[in-house]
C-alpha cells in the first residue's frame, strides 16, 4: 500500500476527512440550513421541479465541463472508465428530465443549460487550481481533474444520502435519488482507484495539498448555497403555481 510522507496510507487522503472546528460548524450550520430547505422545497411541486432540475442540470453540466476542459487524451484503461463513467451521468440526466416532466415542468436541452452563478464561480476557482497544480504531477492534467472528480463526487454523495434520510423510502422520489446515489458511490471508488493508479509516491504531498484546496473552496461557497435554496423554497411554498 503506498504511503504518504507523514505515514498515512494514500486511501486514507481520498476519503472525505472528519472536519474539526470552524470547518465543522461550518459543515454543521449547512446541514441543518440544507435539511430545512428540502422541507420547504418538497413542500410545493414547484420546489421539488426546482430540486430535480438542480440535480438534471448538475449532471449534465458541471462534471462534463471540467473533465472535456482538462483531460485531454487519456490511457485506454481510463478512457474505458470515463466512458462508463459519463453513460452513468447521461442515464441519470435522463431519469431526472423524466422526473421532472411528469412533474409539468421543462427539461433543459441537454448539455446547453448552465449551472448557477454560485456553482459556475467555484468550477471557475477549481479550473484554475488544477492549471496550476498540472506541473506538480507526472500525468499532468489528469490528477486534478480526477482530484476534483472525488471531491465533487464525495460532495453529492452526501447531498443525496441527506436528501433520503429526510423523504424517507416512501416518498415517490427516494427509488432515483437511492438509485442515484449507488451509482455515484461507486464513482467515488472509481476515482480513489484512478487516483492511487496514477499518483507517485513523490507526489502524495502535492494531492493532499490540492485536495485540502479544493475542499476549501467548496466548503467556502456551501452556506451561501444553502440559504439560497432556502429562500427558493420559501418563496415556492408561498407561490406554488411559478414554475
Amino acid at each position: 500500500m503506498r504511503l504518504h510522507a507523514d505515514g498515512w496510507p494514500l486511501p486514507a487522503r481520498l476519503a472525505a476527512p472528519p472536519l474539526c472546528g470552524l470547518p465543522a460548524m461550518q459543515a454543521r450550520w449547512v446541514d441543518h440550513i440544507k435539511r430545512a430547505a428540502l422541507r420547504q422545497l418538497h413542500a410545493s411541486v414547484a420546489g421539488e421541479r426546482l430540486l430535480l432540475r438542480i440535480y438534471l442540470i448538475g449532471e449534465e453540466a458541471s462534471e462534463i465541463a471540467l473533465q472535456s476542459d482538462l483531460l485531454g487524451q487519456p490511457p485506454a484503461w481510463l478512457a474505458r472508465q470515463m466512458e462508463k463513467h459519463l453513460a452513468d451521468e447521461r442515464r441519470h440526466a435522463s431519469l431526472f428530465a423524466a422526473a421532472l416532466t411528469a412533474r409539468g415542468g421543462i427539461a433543459p436541452v441537454p448539455l446547453s443549460a448552465r449551472p448557477d452563478a454560485l456553482t459556475l464561480r467555484k468550477i471557475a476557482q477549481w479550473r484554475t487550481l488544477a492549471h496550476r497544480y498540472s506541473s506538480s504531477f507526472s500525468a499532468g492534467h489528469l490528477i486534478p481533474a480526477f482530484a476534483i472528480g472525488l471531491c465533487a463526487e464525495q460532495t453529492f454523495t452526501r447531498v443525496l444520502r441527506r436528501h433520503c434520510a429526510l423523504i424517507g423510502t416512501v416518498h415517490p422520489l427516494y427509488p432515483l435519488l437511492v438509485g442515484v446515489l449507488s451509482d455515484e458511490d461507486r464513482h467515488v471508488r472509481l476515482c480513489q482507484h484512478t487516483l492511487a493508479r496514477l499518483v507517485l509516491p513523490s507526489e502524495h504531498g502535492s494531492l493532499a495539498s490540492l485536495l485540502d484546496e479544493i475542499r476549501a473552496i467548496d466548503r467556502a461557497w456551501g452556506v451561501s448555497s444553502a440559504l439560497i435554496m432556502y429562500l427558493a423554497g420559501a418563496a415556492l411554498r408561498l407561490w406554488p403555481a411559478r414554475p
